[in-house]
């Protein structure tokens, strides 16, 4: 197989360029189409775990993005009075981020053009065929485009995804909607110092919310809301910021400081419906592959979206580097290794989304207080820092 080989990647977000460096380091040609325009606007925030900044790391990129966002330790747990009821130390496993969402695009676009890699915008996947032994990408504006393989990194809704799977095309409705928000510069830090180095949540008889300090030193917040019904999550998408204040106000009345601040501080909201891929038939067909959201969308209670992503990209990369190996065994290679790992953790971001709709009573938040959370604690952290370790090997 010859050794100048193009790979076509379809998504610009985390996984597409973060391949495309891998790709490029590899001697492979990476092209890059993201279906839109190119901003720093990505939206919302996220935290890319000790797994994920390890990948990031091996690209040198490790220490710029911990300058941007937030280090972040521990996973620190206080019942809706204020009482802590758990820590999670993760900290041995590495450092972790919290990041704006966009600025992780700029950081991984800048080291792609900085690399002589070409990201094109605008450019919505409209069609794939597979002639011969390449690949053929038709784009809404017309263009065309052809490389030896194709990767969709192009989100839970993948385009790529449809055509190889077109019966399995359409993601999970976990009838869960995220919502959250960012509050002002001058937003006082909670009287905890110890909550700008870590994720903290808050749980109560029924539901809970996360907040962390993000990039910039802005602090933002996050809960997940049961939405049954299409008429229910419209609702929940489009009221007003006024109205949704409101409601979240009513939501957690009562709780402990620094809830009720967080909500009435915000300036920036967001909200999105929840969606996962529980699991694929397959995640190749032919010389095209699927990694990232496109795969395994997880609900973002699961932590690891992103950091799964970068291990996809540094893993098929890896694989691919030996030209003499056939494209659709180096695919089939790579899925065998990443199935297991990313439907348990699609799986439990699920059962963590469920977990919050359970609504107990005194003798319930007693039992979860006193005794499930000091003990579950050792065995959460001792599951977290196994999956924040384990190797990433081809």
């Amino acid at each position: 197989m010859k050794s100048n080989r193009r790979a076509l990647i379809i998504g610009g977000g985390i996984a597409g360029p973060t391949l495309a460096l891998f790709l490029k380091r590899a001697g492979i040609e990476p092209l890059v189409f993201e279906a839109y325009p190119r901003t720093d606007d990505g939206g919302g925030g996220l935290q890319i775990a000790p797994n994920g900044l390890r990948v990031l790391a091996d690209l040198g990129l490790a220490e710029l993005l911990l300058r941007e966002g937030s280090p972040s330790g521990d996973m620190a747990f206080r019942n809706h009075r204020g009482v802590s009821i758990g820590l999670v130390r993760t900290a041995k496993a590495g450092a972790a981020v919290n990041i704006g969402r966009g600025n992780v695009h700029r950081v991984l676009r800048d080291a792609a053009e900085q690399r002589g890699i070409v990201i094109h915008y605008g450019k919505r996947l409209r069609d794939l065929c597979v002639a011969g032994r390449e690949v053929v990408a038709t784009f809404d504006d017309g263009t065309t485009e052809v490389g030896d393989f194709l990767v969709g990194a192009d989100g839970v809704r993948s385009r790529v995804r449809a055509w190889m799977l077109p019966e399995e095309a359409a993601p999970r409705d976990t009838e869960m909607v995220s919502i959250g928000g960012v509050c002002a510069r001058d937003f006082p830090a909670p009287a905890d110092p110890r909550d700008a180095t870590r994720l903290t949540f808050v749980v109560g008889p029924r539901h809970q919310l996360g907040y962390s300090r993000m990039n910039d030193g802005l602090w933002g917040w996050w809960c997940h809301a049961h939405a049954a019904s299409e008429a229910e999550r419209t609702a929940t998408l489009t009221m007003s910021s006024d109205a949704l204040r409101a409601r979240m106000l009513e939501r957690y009345a009562g709780w402990s400081e620094p809830v009720e601040r967080l909500i009435r501080g915000t300036v920036g909201w967001l909200r999105t419906p929840i969606h996962d891929v529980p699991h694929l038939s397959t995640w190749h067909k032919g010389p095209v592959l699927l990694v990232g959201d496109a795969a395994h969308a997880m609900s973002p209670a699961g932590g690891q979206g992103a950091s799964l992503a970068l291990e996809d990209a540094m893993l098929f990369a890896k694989l691919s580097a030996d030209a003499s190996r056939p494209i659709e065994d180096v695919m089939a290679h790579f899925e065998t290794r990443r199935r297991r790992r990313a439907e348990a953790m699609v799986a439990q971001g699920y059962a963590n989304d469920r977990r919050t709709l359970q609504h107990l009573g005194p003798l319930g938040m007693w039992t979860r207080d006193r005794l499930m959370m000091p003990l579950f604690s050792r065995f959460i952290e001792r599951a977290l820092n196994n999956v924040y370790s384990a190797p990433l090997e081809a």
